[in-house]
């Protein structure tokens, strides 16, 4: 606004495949000029989902006005003109940026029709606002490789998404499979606590087969059932670490998706040396 100092902190992770942006700012305006897209010859789409804030502006077109923020994920065409008017007092924003070179022709044509809009909350653009969100918010306490992998999983994820909305690939396609698994690992850490979570319900969520997800979580040498194991034991583990004394071993067990206690102790007991309950009590804990 006039008269108040502009104020922003931005968080950037970059590789050859793409970058990841998690931008904090005051209220502004945003110009992207016909000199400046000369100038930096970017040639890159850019996915945004605003947290917080919002205001108006327009992509390509000032007849193709928008208003910016609420919870879908807006398609930006780096190579064209926009002004964009930020006017919340706190704006947060996360960008997902990757070259068009990495879609090909009918892909890039479509989704650089589509700049300015923002993509069907279907299939797996809700997952992908869910990975950009996971990645802001645990980037500062990862080290190096950490954050490089966070980046690939999300810069996967979104390459998978404009391939199955623009490019006409199916979700069982062998050049979608990196996206699914990724996908569904993220599906399965957020509801891993849903007792009905199941490889059908799974592939079901994601739009493909099941035989498929076996398939491609087979390709890293992986099982829909182990992986989904040792997310919930890790889940109560941590749990039954921080559980104060009215906290029992069953409640906690069944928050994390096991309904039956004792192939649940039996789990943990193979997978972490000692039983649920003496782990809860501190006794001789050890690292998984």
């Amino acid at each position: 606004m006039v008269g108040q100092p502009f104020i922003a902190g931005v968080g950037k992770l970059i590789a050859p495949e793409g970058e990841f942006t998690d931008l904090h700012m005051t209220a502004t305006s945003v110009t992207r000029t016909q000199r400046k897209i000369r100038t930096d010859e970017i040639d890159n789409v850019v996915l945004s989902a605003t947290l917080s804030g919002g205001g108006n502006g327009w992509f390509g077109h000032p007849d193709r006005a928008t208003n910016l923020g609420g919870p879908l994920i807006r398609i930006r065409d780096q190579a064209k003109l926009y002004v964009l008017q930020w006017t919340g007092a706190e704006n947060h924003t996360l960008h997902v940026e990757l070259p068009l070179a990495a879609l090909d022709s009918r892909a890039r044509d479509r989704v650089l029709g589509a700049a300015g809009t923002a993509l069907p909350p279907r299939g797996l653009a809700p997952m992908l606002a869910v990975q950009m969100r996971a990645l802001a918010e645990a980037a500062p306490d990862l080290d190096s490789e950490g954050r490089a992998a966070g980046l690939r999983s999300v810069l996967d994820l979104a390459a998978t998404v404009l391939r199955l909305e623009f490019a006409g690939e199916q979700p069982e396609s062998e050049v979608c499979e990196d996206g699914m698994l990724i996908a569904a690992q993220a599906l399965i850490r957020r509801r891993f606590g849903s007792t009905d979570l199941s490889p059908d319900s799974i592939a079901q969520r994601l739009g493909c087969s099941r035989a498929h997800l076996y398939r491609v979580f087979a390709r890293h040498g992986l099982t829909v059932a182990g992986y989904l194991r040792e997310v919930r034991l890790l889940k109560c583990r941590e749990a039954l670490a921080r559980a104060g004394p009215r906290d029992t071993v069953g409640a906690i067990a069944f928050r994390c998706g096991f309904e039956h206690p004792v192939h649940f102790t039996r789990l943990f007991r193979q997978r972490f040396g000692l039983t649920p309950g003496a782990f809860k009590s501190g006794e001789d804990r050890i690292a998984a």
